[in-house]
């Protein structure tokens, strides 16, 4: 009886040090970055309402940290090199009217991209939200969310 009680004390002492060596599960940062809402504000020198982001919690505490993205390009404007990272593919992206604007990241890359626009994409840097802060506003002309440094996403690394 002792030798089947120790048998079965290394057992279950070997699975739970297997367990705590399993690779922790991958942080879905797209499911964050839903955390926003948008709201139309008036814009006096404009004379038009203006669509401003309110960032939640959970992604106010990504804003300056590194992320990766897995998702599809989109290019923007193919003269001066500028991308869009979409959750979605590009039948069913954002700029499609297929989703919401917090399924899109502007990809500011450090060195250029090769791309399909049929196939996915990781990339990594640093999330930075497009909104008031001290040392700069918010720009109507940008998407909600910035990717700087922008580069190839390895899980091996």
């Amino acid at each position: 009886m002792k030798h089947i009680a120790l048998i079965c004390m290394i057992f279950m002492s070997f699975t739970s040090l297997t367990h705590a060596q399993r690779p922790k599960a991958k942080t879905n940062y797209w499911d964050i970055m839903t955390d926003v809402s948008i709201k139309a504000k008036f814009n006096p020198v404009t004379e038009n309402f203006d669509n401003t982001p309110t960032f939640g919690k959970k992604v106010l505490k990504l804003d300056g940290k590194k992320i990766f993205l897995k998702g599809f390009i989109i290019p923007a404007d193919l003269t001066k090199g500028r991308m869009t990272l979409s959750k979605f593919s590009y039948s069913s992206c954002y700029f499609c009217g297929a989703a919401g604007p917090e399924s899109v990241i502007e990809i500011v890359a450090k060195n250029p991209i090769i791309y399909r626009m049929d196939k996915p994409i990781s990339l990594e840097g640093t999330l930075r939200l497009n909104r008031s802060t001290e040392d700069r506003e918010y720009d109507p002309f940008r998407l909600l969310y910035i990717l700087e440094d922008a580069t190839y996403y390895s899980p091996e690394k």
